[in-house]
């Protein structure tokens, strides 16, 4: 991880319909399986199975967003976050 205060990195949030998030992020929390996981710049490589919970972000502008999910998976690098994942309401 890196504490650079200009380091960011790029969030997308696919579901099979559509793209639901592509933005640059200071930090990303996601639902695992076991508890949240904090994403920061820097991140090492990770894949991961994410549970029922929100991913919840910050902009680069500061501001937080949330998004509710129920289950996905995550693939973490090169300060990349891809997400694909199913909406909590699909409507």
């Amino acid at each position: 991880m890196t504490t650079d205060s200009k380091a960011r990195m790029h969030l997308r949030v696919i579901s099979p319909q559509k793209l639901l998030v592509e933005t640059d992020v200071l930090e990303v929390q996601v639902p695992g399986l076991e508890g949240y996981l904090g994403l920061w710049p820097g991140h090492r490589p990770l894949n991961a199975c994410l549970g029922r919970g929100e991913i919840i972000y910050k902009t680069v502008i500061g501001r937080e967003e949330r998004i509710s999910i129920g289950s996905g998976l995550l693939q973490v690098a090169n300060d990349k976050i891809l997400v694909f994942t199913d909406m909590e309401n699909d409507d």
